[in-house]
């Protein structure tokens, strides 16, 4: 039998498949997971304590990238035409940005 070498162009060699999720990760996130609801009142406790409004609305943008995904910008290209988006809106403007 040969012996098999990275980059043969036979696959993978060894390790998870792709797309497998990691055992270790998972168990860990379920931990943590365990930790925050049984103190969530003491959390709430602790904010509802907290006199400084600005520090409150801090603790609130620090928490929202767990409740809501941030949205990605995009940018329109159309493969029919070499012109970008910033071309389209230029030309509907009459207006030409130097670059």
């Amino acid at each position: 039998m040969a012996k098999r070498e990275k980059g043969d162009g036979l696959g993978r060699l060894g390790g998870r498949k792709a797309g497998t999720p990691n055992k270790i990760t998972r168990e860990k996130r379920e931990i943590i997971a365990a930790f925050i609801e049984g103190r969530w009142g003491d959390f709430e406790k602790a904010y509802d304590e907290i006199d400084d409004p600005a520090k409150k609305c801090m603790i609130m943008v620090d928490l929202l990238p767990f409740a809501v995904p941030k949205m990605a910008s995009i940018e329109y290209k159309d493969k029919s035409r070499p012109k970008t988006l910033q071309d389209e809106l230029d030309e509907i403007s009459g207006e030409k940005t130097r670059k």
